[in-house]
């Protein structure tokens, strides 16, 4: 493997890393795991999992089942952050924001907003816009329904 795939490499596990631990910092605890909150730990395991394995070329299956664990949690944990704040934005009928810098100077944030009404479901859409370090990397609808 060439020097500039392992620093793209590195780069990417490192990211993975440091978001993990910055979105662990305000995850929500009172809300149980939805189907998004899976799908949100499978695609960072999966993630992970192949920026562990090109990482560690002497030992791929160390390299990615580490990779996949760290991409597990952090992809488990954004999806319930995004969740907690498009249910709360729905609720109050405001915009919410979580927003986290970890010790070395990452920055995270998650906002969601209100964006409009759908009369025939009875449900609020809400755009989720999710940054890191001012870069946005997640921008999406969702349809919060109220609980049955």
């Amino acid at each position: 493997m060439n020097f500039k795939v392992r620093i793209v490499s590195f780069m990417l596990l490192l990211t993975l890393v440091v978001t993990t631990l910055n979105l662990t910092g305000c995850q929500p605890m009172s809300q149980p795991p939805t189907q998004a909150s899976y799908q949100g730990a499978g695609v960072g395991a999966i993630l992970g999992a192949v920026a562990g394995a090109s990482l560690s070329p002497n030992n791929r299956w160390k390299g990615g089942a580490i990779g996949a664990a760290l991409g597990a949690v952090s992809g488990y944990t954004l999806s319930q952050i995004q969740a907690q704040s498009a249910n709360q934005a729905a609720y109050y009928n405001q915009p919410v924001q979580y927003q986290t810098t970890a010790n070395n100077g990452v920055e995270g944030t998650v906002q969601a907003y209100p964006i409009g009404y759908n009369p025939y479901t009875g449900c609020k859409k809400v755009r989720i816009r999710t940054w890191q370090n001012g870069q946005l990397i997640n921008d999406i609808v969702k349809e919060v329904c109220p609980a049955q």
